[in-house]
């Protein structure tokens, strides 16, 4: 599904929102879903007609297994480059354990936890605060992971990971509280991107939101409501 030029969401991919994004500087993953992900990934890549050689970058928004899960074998079927912020690299390099999940959707994580294998892998690139990524600013969006972060191309679009959610609408809402490190610091990243000027709002979880750069200062203004 083409979004905006240049700007898909690869369809029917297990786990969180997979973007696949072309411009001038070249081709990039945006996150990965769950592990077993990489051949509809690079399904749908064909299908508008970019081949493996051609993607030069696999961007994680953050380490969850969610999003991270395709990223080792998307990138040995690509040779492209794995980007991650450095306070999530560790976990994606199998360094650190992946974040536990609190409550009773982390008992469920257990349960399933073993038929979804995740393949630890080395990041090339290291992001932080401003780096830019073929084109995309990088916004460092702390609160659900430590290293979480939004990519940014200034009136066009914002990619925001689990930074927050959106409804089946695509009105924005707070990160699920079982699965966020630190809600407090989750709400100060949204305050941060609310500030931002867009057009397309595109989540790890939820609908496209396309009421602009308003409605997300709108949920921020209700006490994020």
């Amino acid at each position: 599904m083409e979004l905006s030029p240049g700007v898909h969401k690869v369809e029917g991919v297990r786990g969180a929102n997979v973007y696949l994004v072309t411009t001038e500087e070249g081709t990039a993953i945006i996150d990965t879903g769950l592990p077993g992900n990489e051949k509809k990934l690079l399904g749908y890549a064909a299908k508008v007609g970019v081949q493996p050689a051609q993607i030069s970058l696999i961007v994680l928004t953050h380490a969850d297994i969610d999003h991270s899960g395709s990223a080792a074998k998307l990138k040995a079927s690509t040779g492209a480059k794995l980007a991650v912020h450095a306070a999530d690299a560790p976990r994606v390099a199998g360094e650190m354990k992946l974040k536990e999940v609190k409550g009773g959707m982390g008992l469920l994580m257990g349960v399933v936890s073993p038929f979804m294998r995740f393949t630890p892998v080395k990041p090339d690139l290291l992001l932080k605060e401003s780096d830019t990524v073929l084109g995309l600013s990088v916004v460092h969006t702390p609160g659900h992971t430590d290293g979480s972060i939004s990519l940014y191309k200034e009136g066009a679009v914002l990619f925001v990971g689990d930074a927050l959610r959106t409804d089946s609408e695509g009105k924005p809402m707070l990160p699920p509280a079982g699965f966020t490190a630190d809600m407090d610091l989750a709400k100060e990243s949204i305050r941060k991107v609310s500030a931002l000027s867009y057009g397309l709002l595109l989540p790890g979880h939820g609908a496209p939101g396309r009421g602009g750069s308003a409605s997300l200062a709108a949920f921020v203004a209700s006490g994020f409501r």
